[in-house]
């Protein structure tokens, strides 16, 4: 059986993998407030558990490997609330590329970062950017809901599209992937609706908005004192299962494809 984790491999096995199939993947996540009801450990619970299902659903002949977790991500715009880690983007994305170029020393060109955290896409851009600059890498970013998209995923009806569209944090997306993936950790008695103020502006603006195709800068409080953005009282357990797993099936998907992709593609002129 193939060894799924990287930091279980001695030296000679990692000199020994095959550069054209072998994938790594680098889960990222964040350590951050999710409103009254839901743990600091969101994001990184999350890419747990559809790591864990992609994990199983494996073929033995797909060459990837998970490298170790990284739970603390860019999360500035959460830092008005206690608990929140955060680290500058900056320096973030130096740790990404510098774990990057590490592989790039052992031979390896293809890292898949697989993220579960709304804050920091744009630095995952730039450090896989640079990585294909400078080390010649294919490096894939994979944010699980656009590998998933609740609204595809979902049954037609089971969420409002104001909740899809304006419950971005700790609201019913998010709060039924924890109860199906860590029930324990979810304080029921303290659901109640985040209403979001990008609902409002989007009333009243045409193109301004938080959200959208032209946002604003903004922090978290300037769409619910709460921290928390939508309405957990719609979550279920059911909604979590169906986003963790259609995740896990795309994420599946991507590698297969990554390992298959010839990095002959990454041309020098």
């Amino acid at each position: 059986m193939i060894a799924r984790n990287f930091a279980d491999l001695t030296w000679p096995e990692v000199e020994a993998l095959d550069p054209e199939r072998t994938v790594l993947v680098l889960p990222v996540s964040a350590t951050e407030q999710h409103g009254p009801h839901l743990p600091l450990s969101v994001d990184a619970e999350i890419n747990r558990g559809i790591l864990r299902q992609a994990t199983a659903q494996m073929p033995g002949d797909l060459g990837a490997r998970i490298l170790p977790e990284l739970v603390y991500g860019r999360s500035e715009e959460h830092q008005a609330f206690p608990g929140t880690l955060t680290i500058e983007p900056g320096r973030l994305a130096h740790v990404w590329h510098d774990i990057g170029r590490s592989l790039a020393r052992a031979g390896l060109r293809k890292l898949v970062i697989f993220n579960s955290h709304g804050g920091q896409p744009q630095i995952l851009d730039l450090a896989a950017r640079r990585l294909r600059v400078e080390r010649r890498m294919l490096v894939v970013q994979a944010d699980w809901w656009r590998l998933a998209p609740p609204a595809t995923v979902l049954p037609a009806g089971s969420l409002p599209e104001a909740e899809l569209r304006h419950g971005i944090h700790a609201g019913a997306v998010e709060t039924s992937m924890m109860l199906f993936l860590r029930p324990e950790l979810v304080r029921r008695e303290r659901f109640a609706e985040f209403a979001s103020a990008s609902a409002g502006w989007a009333a009243s603006y045409r193109h301004l908005n938080a959200l959208g195709p032209t946002p604003f800068a903004w922090m978290t409080q300037d769409l619910h004192p709460s921290g928390a953005c939508g309405d957990p009282r719609l979550a279920s357990a059911e909604l979590g299962e169906r986003l963790v797993s259609a995740a896990a099936e795309a994420l599946v998907t991507l590698l297969r494809e990554t390992a298959d992709f010839p990095l002959e593609n990454l041309r020098e002129r």
